[in-house]
């Protein structure tokens, strides 16, 4: 423990989310991604025309479109893979830690926040339900700083993208 539970959970979330965004720049082009997605989109457009017509020029076309298709996904699910299996690498080993240090730990949350009920079981409706909880482990200090440095993360990154094609910064 270096300050305290609260303060090194949410540096080390800090770090962890600055490392998954650069595993994702590094593995996933959301450009590329963003315009295969469009063009799969024209593609079954194409191919719901082409099952509605019974002839052999439709059918050979059909199903060019459909290996075309396989292609696509299997090359975005590959970079979605490399992803998963950099991201475990790095937070497994970063999971295994947090337990051991902070396992003990008992954190006040700055705001109180709706949380599963304690004992809920997905497969038990009798124990769905939220609850407000004013304090957490590690896990749940973790979950919540996590989550709100990646979406800052994400809205600095799209204000910079922004700001840098207005010109207002040059590089």
């Amino acid at each position: 423990m270096i300050v305290n539970p609260m303060v090194d959970i949410a540096i080390i979330s800090f770090g962890l989310a600055a490392i998954s965004k650069v595993i994702q720049a590094k593995f996933i082009d959301r450009e590329v991604m963003k315009k295969q997605q469009e063009e799969m989109k024209e593609r079954q457009k194409k191919m719901q025309e082409l099952m509605q017509k019974s002839d052999q020029k439709s059918k050979n076309e059909l199903e060019a479109l459909e290996k075309e298709m396989m292609e696509a996904m299997n090359k975005m699910l590959s970079g979605t893979t490399k992803v998963m299996m950099a991201s475990m690498v790095v937070f497994i080993p970063a999971f295994a830690l947090l337990g051991m240090f902070y396992g003990e730990a008992l954190i006040n949350l700055p705001v109180p926040l709706p949380w599963f009920v304690n004992g809920f079981d997905l497969f038990n409706l009798g124990t769905w339900g939220f609850q407000i909880y004013s304090e957490t482990n590690w896990f749940g200090w973790y979950f919540v700083s996590y989550l709100t440095i990646t979406i800052l993360l994400g809205i600095g990154t799209k204000i910079y993208k922004k700001v840098k094609e207005n010109g207002v910064i040059n590089g």
